[in-house]
């Protein structure tokens, strides 16, 4: 019979919970992906028409969380950060909805919800630009990180918008259609698609949005193209080319 070397107890669950998330650390990048995507390109612009509710969006934000942290992040205090932004961000928002916070608590909610993009996108790119064999779902996870730089200029610019005016022209007045405006506005900017419907006015704004469109230039040709390479070369014997360890 062959001896069972796990340690008994608290220490195996520990060992098991470790040998599961080495083992699905990768894939995590992937479900990540489809739940990013889904909050920003169905469910946060229906709910600006108030076709979904906020409800919604917490949920798969949620979800984002518990797979970033208990899958694919290794540092608990970055999962620590991880689970404490998530937690606050929620009690804000339920604030606004409830009709009894202040601008100071619209305010805080935005920088939460930023610390909690960045600390998720540090995640993300620990594990998509770890050392090792490079696959699809680190390639992913790169994925991930150019759309988390979309969202977060995007909550740069709801920021903005509150305290510089002008700020922008084309942008809905309401909240929650402001939030999935200046979302498509980040997005479009990021892309360099600009429809010209949304235009930044204030000469900060102006120069936020250029360095966001130069970094949606670099990046794609720059790091996303590097591991495309890395995993082309590796999945083509014929290449001559080894991936370092």
């Amino acid at each position: 019979m062959k001896p069972d070397n796990k340690p008994p107890g608290l220490a195996g669950v520990a060992f098991r919970l470790g040998d599961w998330r080495e083992r699905y650390r990768e894939a995590g990048l992937s479900v990540i992906l489809v739940l990013q995507a889904t909050i920003i390109f169905v469910v946060s612009p229906l709910a600006g028409t108030g076709r979904f509710s906020g409800e919604m969006i917490e949920a798969l934000r949620f979800s984002l969380a518990a797979v970033a942290i208990l899958v694919v992040n290794r540092n608990r205090w970055v999962g620590g950060v991880v689970g404490a932004t998530f937690v606050v961000s929620l009690v804000c928002t339920l604030s606004l909805r409830g009709g009894f916070a202040s601008q100071a608590v619209y305010v805080a909610n935005i920088l939460v919800t930023i610390a909690f993009d960045l600390a998720v996108a540090w995640t993300v790119a620990h594990a998509a630009f770890d050392s090792g064999r490079i696959n699809v779902h680190r390639i992913m996870g790169a994925v991930i990180l150019y759309l988390y730089i979309g969202l977060i200029f995007a909550g740069i610019y709801r920021l903005a918008a509150l305290y510089l005016h002008p700020a922008f022209n084309g942008l809905p007045t309401p909240r929650r259609g402001a939030l999935s405006g200046l979302l498509y506005f980040s997005l479009s900017t990021l892309t360099t698609s600009g429809y010209g419907d949304i235009v930044p006015v204030h000469p900060f704004l102006r120069s936020l949005a250029n360095l966001e469109a130069v970094i949606g230039q670099l990046y794609p040709a720059t790091f996303l193209a590097r591991l495309v390479t890395l995993h082309g070369a590796v999945a083509d014997p014929r290449s001559g080319r080894r991936e370092p360890d």
